[in-house]
């Protein structure tokens, strides 16, 4: 019995609910339907949900076609990321909560960006690691696609603000709408090759 090979609806569907469930916590912090420390709580059980269904998902769609170096890059990047899900709380946590000043403020206000640093190294890794050649050329690819996203992102909404048309741009949303459009890209650049 051949495997079957994941059909490009599949991938949709799990792509829409993928961007349905990013746009959640937007909407809990923008709604303020959860407030207080009920907000941080509800941020990290969306955070465990979104990776558990990324995770999950992709690996169910790529029906065991995961390499050792993949699974390297997959477990290492969840615990990269469950532990900037944890530090980002604590630092929340702290600055809501503690009258920090100085350096320690400081090193509590940077400390979610450690983790992130670490997701870095962690793409970098599996670049290096990856024997695939075409499987380290979609993720180059895709990250050029995503490094554009967040420069026109970025950009636009800049000049819009200097306008005073919208807000500042939140900075610490770059590195999300990079992995969101990183990860999003690669299916269409897949697809061409197929």
């Amino acid at each position: 019995m051949t495997e079957e090979k994941p059909t490009w609806p599949k991938w949709a569907l799990f792509a829409a609910g993928a961007v349905a469930l990013s746009a959640i916590p937007f909407w809990l912090a923008f709604s303020h339907a959860v407030r207080g420390v009920a907000l941080p709580i509800a941020l990290f059980v969306w955070f465990v949900v979104y990776l558990a269904y990324v995770f999950f998902g992709t690996a169910r769609l790529k029906a065991g076609r995961i390499g050792p170096v993949m699974q390297r890059y997959r477990r290492r990047l969840a615990i990269a990321l469950m532990t900037y899900c944890v530090v980002l709380m604590g630092s929340i946590y702290l600055l809501h909560r503690v009258d920090l000043s100085g350096p320690l403020l400081w090193l509590v206000a940077a400390a979610p960006a450690i983790p992130i640093l670490g997701v870095l190294v962690v793409m970098g890794l599996y670049l290096k690691e990856e024997p695939d050649e075409f499987e380290r050329a979609v993720h180059v690819e895709a990250m050029i696609w995503g490094l554009g996203v967040v420069l026109a992102v970025t950009t636009v909404w800049g000049f819009l603000s200097n306008a005073n048309v919208v807000p500042a741009p939140p900075l610490f949303l770059v590195f999300p709408l990079f992995c969101v459009s990183w990860g999003l890209s690669q299916p269409f650049i897949r697809r061409r090759y197929q």
